[in-house]
Formats: structure tokens, sequence, C-alpha cells
């Protein structure tokens, strides 16, 4: 069984996001500014939360670390935010803790991504005028 059906799947997922939101509106370490209007706005942050408990096979909305480095500025916060999302999951769930172990562990991993996003090398494009492109 993945963490994502261990977690209730995607409605409880989706569920769990507004009390993340209140969580972190009432704790003073985050300063949500832009994030509240992205996390209203889109659905990235629990599209992503799905895709990496193993909901969905692909997740192409906005990077992970463009969502979540503007507001988990340093190790500390991105610990707090941590906590506050598990709390958010796994709230009276049984048995948590070995699903609370396996969140931790995805989120640890993703930490380096969050706290020290590595610059994308830009592509080339090329353009074409429409004059090329008629036949």
């Amino acid at each position: 069984m993945t963490l994502y059906m261990k977690l209730g799947g995607r409605k409880a997922i989706m569920r769990a996001m507004p009390r993340l939101l209140t969580r972190l509106e009432q704790d003073p370490c985050f300063n949500l500014g832009n994030f509240r209007r992205e996390f209203e706005r889109s659905d990235d942050l629990s599209e992503f939360l799905i895709f990496l408990s193993g909901g969905a096979p692909f997740y192409d909305g906005k990077p992970i670390c463009e969502l979540l480095s503007p507001i988990c500025t340093c190790a500390d916060v991105y610990e707090r935010f941590v906590d506050h999302l598990i709390s958010v999951l796994l709230v009276g769930r049984q048995a948590a803790t070995a699903d609370e172990a396996d969140l931790r562990e995805l989120m640890n991993r993703l930490r380096p991504h969050v706290l020290d996003p590595k610059p994308v090398r830009p592509e080339l494009v090329y353009s074409v005028g429409p004059d090329l492109l008629s036949a």
C-alpha cells in the first residue's frame, strides 16, 4: 500500500490543504505573501504531494522549489513547515507513526531542492517568422 493510499487518497490531501494554510497563517515564522495567492489560485502543492506520496505518475505543476522557497527560508522554518504538513495530513489517524516516518523521509529528501535550489540551464528556443511557416 502506497503512502498516498495510507493518507486517504486525493480527497484527504485536498481537504488538508485549507487546514495547512490556516496553520501557516497562525505561525509567526511564516510570511505567506505571494504563497497565499499561489495557494488559493492553484492546486500545485496538493498535486505535488499526491505525486510525492505515490498517487500520480507525474507532476507537471510549478516546481516545488519555486512554491516553497519563498516561505521556507531556512532549515528550521522548513522543519516547521513539515511539522504543520504532517499534523494536517495525519490528524486523527491510527498507527500514524509509520506513515509519519515515511512522510518525513520524503520531505527530508526534498529539503535540498527547497532550501538550495540549483539554477536551471536556459534552453535555446528558436523562433521562426510567419513567412517560413507557410507552405
